[in-house]
């Protein structure tokens, strides 16, 4: 009962405009879980946008873009923990990439795979969201990751906006 209160008394204090991002994410993320489960993943793909090189790169966003990514993080972060569903790091990057296109704010999002033991055969995945220098989803344990595949907001491709990192390995 304690813990209710304790988040009730945290989504008051959100502002409206996070409380209304709050509410998208968290049926989006319901939505997002479902096609997942149901359709081949090429039909999921133009929801992550442009596909680009598998490389670690970063675009340049205004420190305000940088700032409103940030809070869509954190929103994000916080609707998924309370879904009744897993919404794992791949849901979580495709309900925040919606918004961002949504405020125009540009986006590199990374899908990754690594060993889940060193002796063993069985691969990890993981989905993490950049924008700017920081990582607004899937933050944690992202550099264990080699990428496999790199998706860009649309509107970075041909511009000067979108810098390479380090190559994948």
């Amino acid at each position: 009962m304690r813990r209710l209160l304790r988040n009730c008394q945290l989504f008051a204090q959100l502002s409206t405009r996070e409380k209304v991002w709050f509410m998208v994410l968290f049926v989006g993320s319901g939505i997002a879980q479902a096609a997942l489960l149901t359709l081949p993943f090429r039909r999921i793909v133009p929801y992550m946008g442009a596909h680009y090189k598998n490389v670690l790169c970063t675009a340049r966003v205004t420190q305000e873009q940088q700032l409103q990514a940030w809070r869509i993080g954190r929103i994000t972060a916080m609707a998924t923990k309370y879904t009744p569903w897993k919404s794992a790091c791949l849901v979580q990057a495709l309900i925040a990439t919606w918004l961002l296109a949504y405020y125009h704010i540009p986006y590199v999002l990374h899908l990754g795979v690594a060993r889940a033991t060193p002796q063993g055969d069985d691969l990890q995945a993981h989905a993490w969201l950049r924008v700017g220098q920081w990582v607004i989803t899937g933050r944690e344990g992202h550099q264990e990751f080699t990428v496999v595949a790199t998706f860009v907001a649309p509107s970075l491709l041909g511009t000067d906006r979108l810098s390479e990192s380090m190559p994948a390995n």
